[in-house]
């Protein structure tokens, strides 16, 4: 299988991407606090703290990925 036959939908690849880290996120805070910290502080916390960096790396990234894929066709 081809990497892009596996990102059918950029969209969808980002969203999954971003929940992963959510995830991520809360399971740690969670271990720290010593209970489930939910999901509302989680992505709340992590929006505040990670996300520019998150978005910026996933822009940078797509960038990259882009000028591969053209670098590939000529």
């Amino acid at each position: 299988m081809t990497q892009r036959s596996r990102k059918q939908n950029p969209l969808a690849e980002i969203v999954r991407s971003q929940r992963e880290e959510i995830t991520k996120y809360k399971w740690i805070e969670s271990e720290k606090a010593g209970q489930d910290i939910g999901w509302e502080r989680a992505i709340r916390e992590w929006m505040a703290q990670y996300f520019p960096q998150w978005k910026q790396y996933r822009w940078d990234r797509a960038v990259q990925e882009a000028l591969h894929t053209e670098s590939n066709l000529n």
